[in-house]
């Protein structure tokens, strides 16, 4: 029998007539306390007083309950029982589920007013105390000042490229050659002053040196502090100027692990792409050889909770463990041991992330049930694992990992059971539990996946269904390949081709969900977002317990498929009539699409996500790109190739001269080569035409060095003429590139532009001067909702508006469409006709562009007050034109 999601050790009632008993919900309220309260002291900076106010209510609303209760106690008449029994208790007259009026002691809402204020105070305290070295005393000052330091430290986590760490982590010139390293701060030396302390920080180190550290290592590294970004939990990031001293060798424990990762990704190698990296991924959370394209497959199809380790590979591995003691005729505790030991071993092995440690202290605490002949309760269970957690590590309360895990378990655990027992009366039991279980994962998560953004999808059920049957045989057989490779390594790559059986399925249900037509839909994010997710879900839970529910809940789904059909007729003008640029909505990061004519357009920057490029082409009908253009080798800017490369037919990929960063230069050329695609350098000056797409290459006019960021400043800018609208397509350049830009008259001139795609997401890094010279009506700024950078810059917007530019930014607006009428016949434009360009006719292939007007040197360049007057941009999210 398939367990509650296989997370949470539930067994769901078996049959269509099977009670289901109600959940003991009582440590709910001090687990959402505790959660609340270290969110709010990790999230922001609480005063001293706060903590002083936190921990006097920890202390004395206990005592002072344990006071009244002796007090009632020595009042009691008889033989000295005590009068009221504890509010924890089952017995009485009270509701056993609940607080209920035990004797009048207090009354209900009190004790559970009181338990949230003690438990909210537990949660401040604990998150004030951890976040507090990061706050104030003497790193807290050296972090300000930006000093450059030596310190000991002791790695907590596997270093990972900061391309695909989370955004969360460092600053924002992170590249992918350079690694993030979790650690430990034990020490802290700036000159005369040596700060001993236990702080949490990030260590961002390039080059060699970085990428074989385990966990338990101790190592001394030099290099500048820098501040976290806004709403981390890390005290500090240390930016390394070189390869670290290593200080001895990890623990035992590590190295063991390290090995058995490391003869895992090994035995994994000769599988076939792209599943030779799912195994890995699925088995201990090593992603570091998922491919990107089965990354995005995964994602769109909602199944990306089984690339990374989950609770539901704990509950695998422990259960398997359970299974082979119970064989070998082990008592109940005998089980209980070999399962305590299969789960923490798999935690090390794993690493301990949000949703594992969820699933082990949830794991340990049933383990004990189970040991002591006890029943499970699996919400109890929940719920003090929450407790314990955000208390002893109060990071984990503004993790986005920990609330999914933690949303899924509980609507697994609330609503499966229900929802199983009126399935089967319909359907098979094993089908009714595994949709069961599915929907109500899927519906506990659907508040917080809408306010991460990016849509919500419309096939995660179906695709975790038909998942179901390969995850844990995936999951044990990698375990045993990893076992194996410890001893045999030829007969774990045997065992690897047996495992890649069950992740074919895996692939191939992920890749044609993701590509099913309206797999995911739009869905406002942010706080509206998840506010209209909660609503609708708990409106469809209460109308869906009815029997007349049902009914109409099937009408208005089928009202609801007839509404989208004529919604995708009423804005099948999407993309609107006569668009000229698109800026996508690809999150915090840049791809813009210049249309060439039908079916053909000009890319330039690829985003970080790759399934979101490929969506926002897909919409727009562009079926060829005879030329992408990078403006610089940042992440936001190139990630996403691996969405396109390979998808469509690509003429050649052009870059700037500038190589850095060096690792993703690699990636770039290792995705262009995979393709078969050219890359080709562009310099200031070069000019190239491709159907009604004409562009100059502005900047860089030399390389700069010892910037704040080389990349940035470095990046391509493009003047860009697409029918009769101009744009200036900025890249990353921030004000020390831009000021060189305003220079010379001619490259004043050269800025003049319609539409500016304003720099570095709108950063508050910006020259006004370098801003109102494009004289633009209009400002795109492509940002990501929520992004952690503070883009764009209230200092920014304010220099745009007093520029007279109306603002759009896809962040709030979606993606933005610029729209134009066509030029007037015989206009001489090349390429107006709508047709994409002939190679050799109108330089397609990167041709010298010379029907195209110079920016700022030939008159016909402009258009008339008139023309400017109809160009508008359309907001999709929005749907209007400004």
């Amino acid at each position: 029998m398939v367990a509650v999601g296989m997370e949470t050790g539930l067994a769901l009632p078996q049959g269509p007539s099977a009670a289901v008993a109600p959940a003991d919900a009582r440590l709910v309220t001090p687990a959402l306390a505790a959660w609340v309260g270290a969110a709010v002291a990790v999230r922001w900076s609480l005063p001293d007083a706060a903590l002083v106010l936190a921990a006097a209510a920890v202390l004395t609303v206990p005592a002072g309950l344990l006071t009244r209760a002796r007090r009632r106690h020595r009042r009691a008449p008889g033989s000295g029982s005590v009068a009221a029994p504890s509010s924890m208790d089952d017995g009485g007259d009270g509701d056993s589920h609940g607080y209920g009026d035990h004797d009048g002691f207090l009354p209900a809402a009190a004790r559970v007013a009181l338990t949230a204020v003690v438990f909210l105070a537990a949660g401040v305290l604990a998150g004030g105390l951890a976040a507090r070295p990061g706050n104030r005393g003497p790193l807290a000052d050296l972090v300000r000042r930006g000093v450059s330091v030596s310190a000991r430290a002791v790695v907590t986590d596997d270093p990972r490229p900061a391309a695909t760490a989370t955004p969360r982590v460092g600053p924002p010139t992170a590249t992918a050659t350079t690694f993030v390293v979790p650690v430990r701060l034990e020490r802290v030396t700036a000159g005369s002053v040596v700060v001993r302390l236990r702080a949490s920080a990030i260590l961002l180190g390039r080059g060699v040196g970085w990428s074989g550290l385990l966990p338990s290592q101790h190592l001394d590294v030099a290099g500048r502090l820098a501040a976290p970004r806004a709403g981390d939990t890390v005290a500090a990031v240390v930016l390394a100027i070189r390869a670290p001293r290593l200080r001895g060798d990890p623990d035992a424990v590590q190295r063991f692990a390290g090995r058995l990762r490391v003869g895992l990704r090994e035995a994994a190698a000769g599988l076939p792409e792209p599943r030779r990296g799912l195994l890995p991924a699925l088995v201990v959370g090593d992603v570091s050889g998922l491919d990107g394209d089965l990354r995005a497959d995964f994602r769109r199809a909602g199944m990306s909770h089984l690339t990374a380790v989950s609770g539901g590979n704990v509950a695998i591995v422990t259960a398997a463990a359970l299974v082979v003691a119970a064989r070998a005729r082990r008592g109940l505790r005998g089980r209980a041991v070999v399962g305590v030991a299969a789960l923490v071993g798999f935690v090390v092995l794993a690493r301990p992330s949000a949703s594992v440690l969820r699933a082990a202290v949830m794991g340990l605490i049933g383990l004990a049930a189970f040991a002591a002949g006890r029943p499970r309760a699996v919400l109890p269970a929940l719920a003090a694992s929450v407790t314990v957690l955000v208390l002893a590590r109060p990071a984990l309360a503004v993790s986005v990992g920990f609330a999914l895990s933690v949303q899924a378990t509980a609507g697994m655990i609330v609503f499966a059971p229900a929802w199983h027992t009126a399935l089967a009366r319909r359907l098979p039991d094993r089908l009714a539990e595994v949709l069961a279980v599915a929907a109500a994962a899927q519906l506990a998560c659907t508040p917080l996946l809408a306010w991460i953004g990016g849509g919500l999808s419309l096939v995660a059920i179906g695709a975790n269904v038909l998942a179901v049957v390969a995850v844990p045989v995936a999951t044990v057989l990698g375990v045993l390949v990893l076992v194996v490779a410890a001893v045999s390594p030829p007969l774990a790559r045997m065992l690897a081709h047996v495992a890649d059986l069950p992740c074919w399925w895996l692939v191939t249900v992920a890749h044609r969900c993701a590509h099913l037509p309206a797999a995911t839909v739009g869905w406002p994010a942010g706080v509206l977002g998840a506010g209209a997710a909660a609503f609708a879900a708990l409106v469809a839970v209460a109308v869906l317990r009815r029997r007349w529910g049902r009914r109409v809940a099937a009408a208005a789904v089928v009202g609801l498929l007839l509404a989208r059909c004529a919604v995708v007729e009423r804005f099948a003008s999407w993309p609107p009539a006569g668009w000229r640029l698109v800026a996508c909505d690809v999150g915090q990061g840049d791809a813009l699409v210049l249309s060439a004519g039908p079916g053909s357009a000009v890319l330039v920057d690829a985003g970080p996500d790759p399934d979101l490029l490929a969506r926002c082409l897909d919409e727009l009908g562009v079926r060829r790109l005879p030329v992408i253009v990078l403006s610089h080798l940042h992440a936001d800017h190139v990630d996403g190739l691996p969405g396109v490369l390979g998808r469509l037919p690509v003429g050649e990929v052009l870059v700037g001269p500038l190589r850095e960063p060096a690792g993703q230069w690699r990636s770039v050329r290792r995705w262009a080569d995979r393709a078969r695609v050219p890359l080709r350098t562009i310099t200031a000056g070069s000019r190239g035409q491709v159907g009604a797409v004409c562009w100059t290459v502005l900047a860089p006019q030399i390389i700069l060095h010892g910037t704040d960021s080389d990349p940035n400043n470095d990046s391509v800018v493009l003047s860009a003429r697409v029918g009769p609208v101009t744009i200036l397509l900025t890249g990353d350049v921030e004000a020390t590139a831009q000021r060189l830009s305003l220079g010379r008259p001619q490259d004043r001139a050269g800025l003049r532009a319609d539409v500016l795609k304003v720099p570095h997401h709108g950063s508050a890094n910006q020259d006004p001067g370098f801003l109102a010279a494009s004289g633009a009506r209009f400002a795109l700024i492509s940002v990501g909702t929520g992004n952690d950078y503070g883009h764009p810059a209230a200092s920014t917007l304010r220099a745009l508006r007093r520029a007279g530019m109306a603002v759009a930014r896809t962040d709030r607006d979606g993606a933005l469409a610029v729209v134009a009428p066509r030029s007037p016949a015989g206009a001489g434009r090349p390429g107006e006709s709508g047709q994409p360009g002939r190679p050799g006719e109108s330089g397609e292939s990167g041709q010298s562009g010379e029907g195209c007007p110079r920016p700022g040197v030939d008159p016909s360049a402009r258009l008339s007050v008139s023309d400017r007057d109809e160009i508008s941009v359309v907001r999709r999210r929005a749907g209007e034109g400004s």
